[in-house]
């Protein structure tokens, strides 16, 4: 079974945010709405970031996702909520930061992750 999906059907599911979700034997194992998704993400990313710096607070946000959304959904608001945390957070973040002091937190993330910038 493959991931990619022909781009006619691409262009039917325009402007739909309700979907079933199929197992490998085509039965029906959930559902999701992409709207609720990218709101549950943002709103998770904000409360990430406003408790940065706070690891048990962190760590308590984290569990109460986890709770609220469950173990099958959590994925799903993780990449929701982790390239918003990472492009409208963090690097306007390390923007100000480079202007503000000379230093590039881009490169010191790099090396600590030992990529080669």
């Amino acid at each position: 079974m493959t991931n990619e999906l022909p781009e006619e059907l691409i262009k039917q599911l325009e402007g739909v945010n309700d979907f079933i979700i199929v197992g490998d034997d085509g039965l029906p194992v959930g559902s999701l709405n992409i709207e609720q998704l990218q709101d549950d993400g943002a709103n998770l990313a904000f409360k990430l970031a406003a408790h940065a710096g706070n690891e048990a607070q962190t760590r308590a946000t984290l569990r109460q996702a986890i709770q609220q959304h469950g173990h099958e959904s959590i994925g799903y608001i993780l990449m929701n909520a982790i390239p918003l945390l990472i492009d409208d957070i963090l690097a306007p973040s390390f923007d100000v930061m480079q202007t503000a002091t000379g230093a590039d937190p881009r490169a010191k993330m790099a090396e600590i992750g030992g990529i080669n910038a």
